[in-house]
């Protein structure tokens, strides 16, 4: 692949590669993984209320969701760089595109 060197090529990967150092950085990945054991805890809360039998299950099973909940708002920074950093990286890929679609002839 023969790379058109231009401005938004280069700004391109240079936003592309600050948003993975975002990702890693700013503590994206761990958000992620930290939201899908939270969602994994309100969902088997959810599941143990519906077949819950005794008050002690419907007790613990409130207190499962509850702590999913709280661990989704104690995440929710992290939740934020992650959607950051993904957008950074998409708008960078967005302009490496568009610098290989067009050269310098087209700019005026």
């Amino acid at each position: 692949m023969n790379l058109k060197w231009n401005i938004q090529t280069i700004g391109g990967f240079v936003l592309m590669g600050i948003g993975i150092i975002g990702l890693i950085g700013w503590g994206g990945i761990s958000g992620l993984f930290g939201y899908i054991f939270a969602l994994a805890m309100i969902a088997f809360g959810y599941w143990l209320w519906r077949t819950a039998d005794t008050t002690l299950k419907r007790v613990c099973s409130g207190l499962v969701m509850l702590a999913g909940a709280a661990l989704i708002i104690f995440w929710l920074p992290k939740f934020i760089s992650l959607i950051l950093a993904g957008a950074i990286i998409y708008f960078g890929w967005i302009l490496v595109r568009i610098g290989q679609s067009q050269g310098y002839r087209n700019w005026k």
